[in-house]
């Protein structure tokens, strides 16, 4: 009999993706080390930054449980600010 090929579907992943680890609710992280094919089967290994207060923590997370964060502008606002022109002041004294 012959063997079934094993289709695996990768994503890989870059140092600094923002990334959702799927296994927790909510929980968000940064990719900050590329571990290398260390999973079972040669799965990419990733090591994650998640924020935690007081302090960052880091684990280790196969490629297929996390889902990749697209960047958003967060800080731009949807319509551009509008301000006031500024009273020119009059020098005082002569």
């Amino acid at each position: 009999m012959a063997k079934k090929a094993q289709v695996m579907v990768t994503t890989s992943f870059n140092l600094g993706d923002r990334v959702r680890i799927k296994d927790l609710a909510g929980q968000v992280g940064r990719i900050e080390e590329l571990r290398g094919p260390l999973g079972p089967g040669g799965a990419s290994v990733y090591r994650v930054k998640v924020r935690k207060k007081p302090r960052a923590s880091y684990i280790e997370l196969l490629g297929n449980q996390l889902e990749f964060l697209p960047v958003t502008n967060q800080g731009a606002a949807a319509q551009p600010r509008r301000t006031a022109p500024k009273a020119s002041r009059a020098k005082k004294g002569g």
